[in-house]
């Protein structure tokens, strides 16, 4: 079973274990999963999820933050082997593992024309397992505002662009919405959303995406007056 540690300054204050499709909230307050006993750690503050064989690690609106490879998240983010991450002043690694000191993101770049998407390598801590290599066909649904084509399929896709250029595959119109708002790409065939610069959000169940997001069943993507379901 895979056990992860928290450490400060290089000392272990804290390990435990955590099970495949198991959700662990780290926090201050005696109702957290692991208790961290020190101020900079909010009561609750970070969740890690274990699920198909994959870690995710979600902010949970904590005061002083969770970090990976040097930038703050607070959206739910996919973990890759390599990963540096801080929960406060604290870092959460898995144990006999040691991690990069460098603050760089892993990330390769795809050039989309004029915009460039960031991607993670595919190499995960660990792989997923077959179960959730499955092939899986999703599709997006406009359900609400000016985007069209209403219904698109992802199957056979690797990726999608959403924007209002003409040249989208999802084109959605609005005053302050990017020529390139965003990318859906896949990769083992699960889907993520890539935002790029633009004066409008890109958000996922309300919050904004400022980074690669995994996308889950269910998610509705908001681009200012649009509502998108991912199916």
């Amino acid at each position: 079973m895979p056990v992860w540690t928290i450490k400060l300054n290089d000392k272990i204050v804290k390990q435990f274990a955590i099970k495949n499709g198991e959700r662990k909230v780290i926090g201050r307050g005696d109702d957290a999963d692991v208790v961290v006993d020190n101020t900079a750690i909010s009561r609750e503050h970070t969740a890690l999820i274990l699920k198909n064989d994959t870690y995710y690690l979600e902010d949970l609106g904590s005061l002083n933050g969770t970090m990976i490879n040097g930038r703050k998240i607070d959206t739910l983010v996919q973990l890759f082997e390599g990963d540096t991450i801080e929960i406060g002043k604290f870092k959460l690694m898995l144990a006999g593992t040691e991690q990069k000191t460098s603050q760089e993101p892993q990330s390769t770049s795809l050039d989309y024309g004029d915009e460039t998407v960031f991607v993670r390598p595919k190499k995960t801590l660990p792989r997923p397992t077959a179960e959730s290599k499955e092939k899986s066909v999703h599709r997006l649904l406009v359900v609400q505002g000016p985007a069209s084509p209403k219904d698109i399929s992802l199957d056979k896709r690797n990726s999608l662009k959403i924007g209002k250029d003409l040249s989208s595959d999802l084109v959605i119109t609005g005053f302050f919405v990017a020529r390139a708002q965003c990318y859906i790409i896949k990769r083992e065939n699960l889907y993520y959303i890539v935002p790029q610069r633009s004066w409008v959000a890109t958000r996922v169940n309300g919050f904004k995406v400022r980074s690669e997001h995994l996308l889950r069943k269910g998610d509705l993507i908001e681009i200012q007056k649009s509502q998108i379901l991912f199916e």
